[in-house]
């Protein structure tokens, strides 16, 4: 499918940043402008909302950035060296204001620095005005983007978006088939991870990296080997713990009698954190997303376990641009699948980034009844849908710093996107040598209709409701084709994806104990005995049937009622359900975030 992609016009629905201060190992050169530099005054911040507020709310809060991003052309790279002095003067001469040197970021790009936060639309001039210099290939403001939320474990029987045949993924089926592989590795593109019990041994060796700027990190330095999250909390706003919900949907430890399930039992987690304080800066994304994939970074070590599927729940307004495009068609080539929030602004996803991109799977949100989620962006952009209501992982309880390890239920498109995530990654595992027009292709072709009553059509939702038992019988069965096989080799990526081995992986230790008691603690009232009993026993996995039979399903009763469906209590009725163990009573609190309903972090460009 083409995306429209056109000049970029980008709202953010995420944040504004601190005082900037210089990120450790940045060059940092400053030069007084020649012509004179107009006081402008950035928007002032505020509380930073849900991940569905409106354009007209949330304009003033985040339309605002301090960095643009270029590029030279390669004809004229070596006359103009970027962070010389004469070259900083001559730039900073024809934006009209004073530019510093950043730093060199992925892409054959750097990152320039303005005295100031400004509107995007002051920066776009500015960046306009350097567009015409003949050895200045694009420049564009480098805006802030936010995110865009059958085992035995007992909360598995609250996870509806599993196994319910109107509105859920059809994981079991998908189970009998594969739990996954662990030559296969899942980046997490999001605000890090937090220490939680039903994580542990579920990452690759050090946790992956943090590309998060020094000024907004929260965690008192920049760019370094630790992608733990610190929090990411921005004024009166609480931390979202994003990327800890969107691990935990994605690859939580399964069958454990602890807590919930994930969608992959075995593939390692390479968290990326890129998010920090009131979101991040693209220019840090898309640093990530190339690390991720396997390719050189300046100035960041190299990485040594490759992901073959990047989940990016995150996103801002605008048509894609050149340097996102390019990043995307890179990890792309790489092999590596790219899988995308839609937005929650109730559009047309074409119009955000990076969900309007091509080359990545957009996922739109749908409900528990099939339809599409109040909050979803829509349109040709979208390839599939994906549960993104009310939907239950690995959380913590923590206002701002880390706090005690929790579950919560919570809504976006950031909540979709990793279900097709973990779906993929099942598909690899099977078939590592699909490709990734091949894995969109199937997914499509395998996808579930939407239910009679819904209000989705292919038209807004794409193809239909992933479907995961369906989508990876294909990819079983599914050979590649010299047409749709990547004709460039990587470079930089091993051939065969690193098996990372979990007798080393490490134990998730935070540097601050969590509390160990939770400050809400739900109620568990058993409500259901379903029984069922295993049709057959997994082909990949005979060790571990994935076809479970419960004697008790807990229903919870949060103190927190969900914000979006108050009516609605999570309590499903499963068609096929997992075995519970009823001596197993879980120890961490169900929370419900009801401020932070409905989530997608966007991205300061």
């Amino acid at each position: 499918m083409i995306k429209i992609r056109t000049p970029l016009i980008i709202f953010m629905t995420l944040i504004v940043l601190g005082t900037s201060t210089t990120p450790q190992g940045s060059v940092l050169r400053t030069h007084t402008a020649y012509a004179v530099d107009r006081l402008l005054t950035p928007t002032r911040s505020g509380n930073r909302g849900d991940e569905n507020t409106s354009a007209s709310n949330v304009s003033g809060l985040e339309d605002v950035t301090d960095r643009i991003i270029i590029r030279y052309r390669q004809t004229t790279g070596g006359i103009f060296p970027p962070a010389q002095d004469d070259q900083m003067q001559r730039l900073s001469q024809y934006a009209g204001t004073t530019l510093s040197y950043l730093r060199e970021m992925s892409g054959d790009a750097h990152v320039l620095r303005l005295p100031q936060k400004l509107p995007v639309e002051q920066v776009e001039q500015i960046a306009k005005h350097l567009t015409n210099l003949p050895e200045v290939e694009y420049a564009e403001p480098d805006r802030i983007v936010r995110h865009t939320l059958t085992p035995n474990d007992p909360l598995y029987a609250q996870q509806w978006h599993y196994y319910e045949s109107v509105g859920g993924i059809n994981a079991p089926a998908a189970w009998d088939i594969t739990t996954g592989s662990n030559t296969i590795v899942v980046a997490i593109i999001d605000t890090g991870v937090t220490d939680h019990p039903d994580l542990i041994g579920r990452s690759v060796p050090g946790l992956g990296y943090d590309f998060v700027s020094a000024n907004i990190s929260n965690d008192g330095d920049g760019r370094d080997n630790n992608p733990r999250d610190p929090g990411d909390w921005c004024g009166s706003e609480n931390s979202s713990w994003h990327g800890t919900h969107v691990a935990g949907t994605i690859g939580a430890i399964s069958n454990n009698g602890t807590g919930v399930a994930g969608i992959n039992w075995n593939s390692p987690l390479l968290h990326v954190r890129v998010l920090g304080t009131c979101g991040g800066y693209e220019s840090d994304v898309i640093d990530g997303m190339r690390w991720a994939a396997g390719l050189a970074v300046p100035g960041v070590p190299a990485n040594a376990y490759p992901a073959r599927v990047l989940n990016l729940s995150l996103g801002g307004r605008g048509q894609c641009p050149s340097y996102w495009q390019e990043a995307i068609n890179d990890v792309t080539t790489q092999g590596a699948v790219v899988v995308v929030a839609a937005g929650n602004s109730n559009g047309n996803a074409a119009y955000y980034t990076p969900a309007g991109c091509n080359g990545v799977i957009t996922v739109a949100a749908t409900d528990r009844n099939g339809s599409r989620a109040w909050f979803s962006n829509f349109g040709a952009a979208v390839e599939i849908s994906a549960p993104g209501v009310d939907v239950l992982s690995t959380w913590n309880d923590g206002t701002t710093t880390p706090g005690a390890a929790a579950y919560a239920w919570m809504s976006g498109t950031s909540m979709a996107a990793p279900h097709v995530s973990g779906v993929v990654s099942l598909m690899l595992s099977r078939n590592p040598s699909l490709t990734p027009a091949q894995v969109l292709a199937i997914l499509q072709q395998t996808a579930r209709r939407f239910p009679g009553g819904s209000t989705c059509t292919t038209s807004l939702c794409g193809s239909g409701i992933v479907d995961a038992a369906a989508a990876v019988s294909a990819a079983d069965t599914t050979t590649p084709t010299p047409t749709l096989t990547p004709s460039v080799t990587p470079s930089l990526t091993p051939s065969v994806t690193p098996t990372p081995t979990p007798s080393v992986t490490p134990t998730l230790t935070p540097s601050r104990t969590p509390s160990p008691t939770p400050t809400r603690t739900p109620t568990l009232t058993p409500s259901v005995t379903p029984s069922s009993t295993p049709t057959h026993t997994p082909s990949s996995t005979p060790t571990r049937t994935p076809t479970l039979t419960p004697s008790v399903t807990p229903s919870l009763t949060p103190s927190v009622t969900p914000t979006l469906t108050p009516s609605r209590t999570p309590s499903p009725t499963p068609t096929r359900t997992p075995s519970l163990s009823p001596s197993v009573t879980p120890t961490i609190p169900l929370m419900l975030p009801s401020p932070r309903q409905v989530y997608l972090p966007l991205v300061v460009r």
